[in-house]
């Protein structure tokens, strides 16, 4: 009795890359045992009884024969389950159960032990990476469309390891089958049913938020800008609501940051995926996430909530809230758009070009400042130590301080629907392309040292007035050129060529100490 090689090509996932394995089987006479070898993680160990008990129940013998699987390159680390389904296939070709086609094929997919294949995430940057040498990839049903969008080889899809079989034949499977869910009906019994494509949750229109009009004109610039942007005021003023209106504002994304948004939904699980993400991501973490979750890491180095909003917009609901080190997590990919992940050996950068929206209350009980005064029970120490919570450095990165006062039972029912979605949103679309015909090609929020100062060509009246408003207000360099980034695109949002005196002055109230502590707008 001879061993016999077989080489399958699969793939895994690092971080946001998708990396080539060679899944080398070796079914060699001796003792029967089962042994992975090639730095394989929990996940990948427990792949032998998961692909024993696939290989059995799809119909197929399991061989009583000493079974070694290599996973190459040998020094990288490999996680998740996407060689399941490769690993069965070697076995099938080491004991000469099934023999392979002429056409180079490659296998990525969980098997269940029904011998299912199940979705993995990350199907569009592992799909990437079989480009060089493979006619066609191999998936599970649920998958087909995600893996298309990566291009390259053929896709197929199979819904059982006896279908791969069949592929690793060369020949289609007998059926295309449909990706179905598995529907609980009671204890142990299962029924398959049509897919249910659930909706998206509603996302409000920006006429819902009566009253406010201070903070719906400064919603209106970090949108057109990518600015920064800090809601404060009582509880039930609307600060949730007005942030909640953003997806409905953005415009779509083109296609080099579509692609980049789905392959980061793809890396991060995020299903299913039919075409690719136009819609600007929005996400809204709970004050409670932890350190790992919003930077990114975990054995397999898994995208953050920082971005995952790569390309869009981040959202935190109740600031102060949030752990410190949260928080301070977030002033390096502020600035930079990325961040790096050190763990054990490997290094890896993530995108993290987000733009950062928050609310927050102005003390522990949310009362301070409101009217009644006697509403609030919190005293001074209380609201300074509360205040402190977000640190000076963070603030400093934040463009746009808006207090939201208490509206009047009179707004809220006044006649007349304020300025809806479709209108503001198509002013912002117009100064986004205007910031990103010049020369930068970034939104205004991105631009720097000389690049700046060329877009903004302040005139010498101009130039006077940011050199006093910067002095007034103490601000440091940063915050110096944050107030002329806001004021060049309060410039855009009015059609004008250059800054002037009254751009300044608006970008300088959203930043100054009186509008962070004051009740009202003036309307």
């Amino acid at each position: 009795m001879r061993g016999v090689l077989a080489v399958v090509p699969s793939a895994t996932l690092l971080g946001l890359d998708g990396r080539f394995i060679r899944v080398e089987v070796d079914v060699a006479p001796g003792l029967p045992g089962f042994t992975i070898v090639g730095l394989a993680d929990t996940a990948l160990q427990e792949a032998r009884e998961r692909v024993r008990g696939a290989i059995r129940n799809a119909g197929f013998t399991f061989p009583p024969r000493r079974i070694t699987i290599n996973l190459a390159p040998a020094d990288l680390r490999k996680g998740g389950a996407s060689l399941d389904l490769a690993m069965a296939l070697g076995i099938l070709l080491g004991s000469e159960q099934v023999r392979a086609g002429s056409l180079p094929v490659a296998f990525l997919g969980e098997l269940s032990l029904g011998g299912d294949v199940r979705r993995v995430p990350g199907v569009v940057p592992m799909v990437a990476a079989l480009t060089a040498g493979i006619a066609r990839v191999v998936v599970g049903t649920a998958v087909v469309e995600e893996a298309r969008l990566a291009g390259g080889p053929a896709i197929v899809g199979v819904g059982t390891l006896a279908e791969a079989a069949e592929a690793v034949r060369g020949r289609r499977p007998r059926r295309n089958p449909v990706a179905m869910p598995r529907v609980t009906m009671g204890e142990g019994e299962v029924a398959a049913g049509p897919a249910i494509a659930l909706a998206e949750a509603a996302v409000p229109d920006l006429a819902e938020v009566r009253g406010q009009h201070g903070a719906r004109r400064a919603l209106e610039i970090a949108l057109a800008g990518g600015h920064g942007l800090l809601l404060t005021g009582p509880p039930g003023v609307g600060k949730t609501l007005l942030a909640r209106t953003i997806p409905g504002l953005l415009p779509p994304l083109d296609d080099r940051s579509a692609l980049a948004a789905t392959i980061i939904a793809s890396a991060a699980g995020e299903g299913p995926i039919r075409e690719l993400r136009r819609r600007a991501p929005f996400r809204a973490p709970h004050h409670t996430i932890s350190y790992a979750a919003m930077v990114g890491g975990g054995p397999n180095l898994t995208p953050g909530e920082i971005t995952r909003a790569d390309q869009g917009v981040l959202f935190l609901d109740e600031l102060a809230e949030f752990d410190r080190d949260v928080l301070e997590s977030l002033r390096q990919p502020l600035e930079e758009g990325r961040v790096v992940i050190a763990r054990a050996g490997r290094v890896t950068t993530f995108p993290a070009r987000f733009q950062l929206i928050a609310a927050m209350n102005p003390c522990p009980c949310g009362y301070a400042g409101s009217l009644p005064e006697s509403t609030c029970r919190c005293n001074a120490p209380a609201i300074e130590r509360y205040a402190r919570r977000v640190s000076g450095p963070l603030r400093d990165r934040i463009d746009l301080w808006v207090p939201m006062p208490r509206v009047s039972s009179a707004s809220l029912v006044a006649v007349g629907e304020p300025e809806g979605s479709v209108e503001v949103a198509a002013r912002i679309a117009v100064a986004r392309a205007v910031a990103l015909a010049r020369p930068a090609g970034v939104l205004n929020a991105r631009l720097r040292g000389r690049a700046l100062r060329h877009a903004c060509r302040l005139s010498g009246a101009a130039a006077h007035r940011l050199i006093g408003l910067a002095e007034a207000e103490a601000a440091s360099g940063r915050g110096t050129e944050r107030l002329l980034r806001v004021a060049r695109t309060i410039a855009d949002l009015g059609d004008r060529d250059a800054v002037e005196t009254e751009d300044l002055d608006e970008a300088a109230w959203f930043r100054s100490a009186e509008a962070r502590s004051a009740g009202a707008l003036a309307s």
